[in-house]
């Protein structure tokens, strides 16, 4: 009875969404740097390491691009693959491409983002939430492909912060945009005889 109560306390926490362990195709989180770049040097023709913008907060990237032949997850095209590394050098989060716009398929092949939520005036982006960390994704069909990423427990918790950020950024921007649309049309409705 010791033994269970702590358990049944622990799924009772964290009920169906406690995923085993974060991962995307090849790529695990906590694992360790030498094996995510030497992934992302057999697959793709450009390696490069630069700091990029994670919802407007710098990050340093490993960035792999220009797939070196049919590098796909599931049959899916991969085109993009950005890793970060914690201290330890660990992957802490990494961010994968898929050339698909079908949100059932990507599903069928990364079952957890069945259990994503979408957040309201985000433009369609679904998160979901674990003991390990997150999975952030959004179907992009101006851009025909989908952006998938799992962060870290520790990474999530600015990533978190940074989006809320980037969200208010931009409902700021859509606000002041909605009112130079609403001055021009009762400019424009001055105007008229």
């Amino acid at each position: 009875m010791k033994r269970t109560l702590p358990l049944l306390f622990a799924c009772a926490i964290f009920p169906l969404q406690a995923w085993s362990a974060l991962e995307v195709g090849q790529f695990t989180l906590g694992m360790p740097k030498a094996q995510v770049l030497a992934i992302l040097q057999q697959q793709f023709g450009e390696v490069e390491h630069f700091t990029g913008y994670h919802y407007q907060v710098p990050t340093e990237f490993y960035q792999g691009t220009n797939p070196k032949g049919d590098y796909s997850l599931g049959g899916v095209p991969v085109s993009q693959v950005k890793a970060s590394f914690n201290d330890a050098d660990q992957l802490r989060q990494v961010e994968v491409r898929l050339d698909t716009i079908d949100e059932a398929r990507v599903q069928q092949l990364l079952p957890m983002t069945k259990q994503a939520k979408r957040v309201p005036n985000t433009g369609g982006r679904l998160e979901a939430f674990s003991a390990e960390g997150e999975l952030v994704y959004w179907v992009s069909k101006d851009w025909d492909w989908t952006v998938v990423t799992i962060a870290d427990k520790a990474s999530s918790a600015g990533n978190i912060k940074a989006r809320a950020k980037s969200d208010e950024k931009f409902a700021q921007l859509n606000r002041k945009f909605d009112k130079l649309i609403e001055t021009a049309k009762a400019v424009e409705g001055k105007g008229a005889p």
